[in-house]
């Protein structure tokens, strides 16, 4: 019994001091994580989605994302002041001064401006935008700081501990110790934007964190954010009368108005990595289909919106059809769809196997092309 009690009276003292040169470690770890991280990124403002005064009084708002003119008008018919500054992150990612940074921040303007760590302000060039990831990449020609390390976002695991280095509260880079939460994950931005194979980030990401790296313990980037986790209570999710969904995902903007939220949802690096050379030659070429798909019940996916005038509607593909195969290979969910599309060019011509009620039909389409121009 003594030696028991003995070894009990050991662990006491020895398990609180093991436990203290843990949290020790695991802080100079994240410290020197920081300071290699932090000099890589970058404030960027886009300027102001709307100029002063320039909300007409018949409601009717100049910007085309839906999200902005359903904010402005709201603030027009509550007499609150204008402009909404665009403001998000960034950070290099080679030494010729490229930046990636957040689409929704630097969408239809040419140039913007970005903040380095040590306080400079330069003006940078926005080379092209890609509605696929939502993403921009912009170039700064003058000096800048070592460009972060990218990294393979196929090795990052649901539970694994990330670093987030964007904007909380109004605070540029700031740091967030997250976990990723999941894979995969898919969700629509507006009426026409679908977004697909992201990984969830369980953090509290804050306005002005849109386009910031998500790095992992070996300070390589992983993930980009491009949207959070929007509140359901605001903008339902679209869905048919099948009950397929999309959830519905919080832009840039909608960050700005409700603050810190929960969550946010990031591009895997590997998909920026397939075409960044093509973003840096502002030569990107999307493939265009014109279809948001959500997982079916069964196999499949769903449509549950059709872009107007898109080649699938041109195609006649319709509200509730559900797409089981492409040039014969076979759709089971709606990440399958947004793959498929990954690998195709634009002006190919595409088989769609559709199943509409009872009846089994096939539609040839022909793909568009997504503008990657500023």
């Amino acid at each position: 019994m003594r030696i028991i009690a003995t070894l009990v009276c050991l662990l006491l003292i020895v398990l609180p001091a093991s436990a203290q040169s843990l949290l020790e470690s695991l802080e100079r770890e994240i410290t020197a994580l920081t300071r290699k991280v932090q000099t890589g990124v970058v404030a960027v403002e886009g300027g102001a989605l709307v100029s002063p005064g320039s909300i007409p009084s018949t409601g009717l708002v100049p910007p085309q994302n839906e999200t902005a003119r359903r904010w402005l008008e709201a603030m027009r018919l509550l007499n609150l002041p204008s402009p909404i500054s665009r403001k998000g992150t960034g950070f290099i990612v080679d030494r010729d001064g490229s930046i990636l940074t957040s689409a929704d921040i630097v969408r239809g303007a040419e140039t913007c401006t970005v903040r380095f760590a040590n306080g400079q302000r330069a003006s940078a060039r926005v080379v092209s935008v890609d509605d696929v990831t939502n993403l921009a990449l912009i170039l700064c020609s003058e000096s800048t700081p070592p460009p972060l390390t990218l990294g393979d976002s196929d090795r990052v695991e649901p539970g694994g501990l990330v670093l987030c280095v964007g904007t909380l509260g109004g605070f540029e880079r700031s740091v967030v110790l997250g976990i990723v939460s999941g894979r995969e994950r898919t969700g629509a931005l507006g009426q026409q934007q679908f977004l697909s194979n992201l990984l969830q980030i369980s953090a509290p990401i804050g306005a002005g964190s849109s386009g910031a790296p998500v790095v992992n313990s070996r300070g390589e980037v992983v993930g980009v954010i491009v949207a959070s986790i929007a509140p359901g209570m605001v903008f339902s999710p679209p869905s048919t009368a099948r009950g397929s969904a999309v959830p519905s995902l919080g832009t840039s903007l909608e960050m700005s108005m409700f603050g810190t939220t929960g969550g946010a949802l990031a591009v895997p690096i590997n998909d920026v990595r397939a075409v960044l050379d093509d973003m840096r030659a502002g030569k990107l070429r999307r493939p265009f289909l014109g279809i948001m798909p959500a997982d079916h019940d069964g196999e499949g996916a769903e449509v549950v919106r059709v872009v107007p005038n898109s080649p699938a509607a041109r195609g006649g593909i319709r509200l509730g059809d559900v797409v089981v195969a492409l040039n014969r290979t076979p759709v089971r969910r709606a990440a399958d769809v947004t793959a498929f599309l990954r690998r195709m060019k634009p002006g190919d011509r595409v088989e769609i196997d559709v199943v509409r009620g009872k009846n089994r039909l096939k539609v040839s389409v022909q793909l568009g092309e997504r503008s990657s121009a500023p």
